[in-house]
């Protein structure tokens, strides 16, 4: 079931025009969250979801919450095309994710976006002790993810 990250083309960003964007940074202990506003402007980080049984409710109410209109999930894709199993476990999640919500689906290259938002909080002066607390890579992951696809938008 192999995917390739979306295309941006004039149809899509007329689709997803005015409409707030919510990213997903999959992980198997955790999901980063984040979101932009209605211009695409910024891309802001909004906490994580441990992986358990009530996860597709709490981010239904999460998207509602956020007045979210579409989804972009990160997926790391491989540079000889492989499939990992991570990606499959990826794929599995959105399958689920798709009978619970009827928001449009969008994936996303994001290999490396952990390790990137690990940087990102070193260079911004974050302490190790904040980098450390559980989710906060999750998040900015998330919001890197979605800040790399709102500037492809543009």
């Amino acid at each position: 079931m192999m995917t390739k990250p979306v295309e941006i083309t004039h149809a899509l960003r007329a689709a997803l025009h005015g409409k707030r964007i919510g990213a997903l940074d999959y992980g198997q202990k955790r999901i980063g969250f984040a979101v932009c506003d209605e211009l695409h402007i910024i891309a802001s980080p909004r906490g994580f979801f441990a992986s358990t049984l009530n996860l597709m409710s709490e981010l239904q109410t999460a998207f509602e919450r956020e007045r979210v209109g579409a989804i972009i999930i990160g997926m790391p894709f491989q540079h000889d095309d492989t499939e990992t199993a991570m990606m499959r476990e990826i794929h599995a999640f959105m399958e689920e994710l798709r009978a619970h919500t009827t928001l449009p689906m969008f994936v996303v290259d994001e290999a490396y976006s952990s390790r990137e938002a690990r940087q990102t909080m070193i260079r911004s002066g974050k302490k190790k002790s904040h980098r450390a607390e559980k989710g906060r890579t999750d998040e900015v992951a998330a919001a890197l993810i979605l800040r790399e696809f709102l500037r492809e938008l543009e």
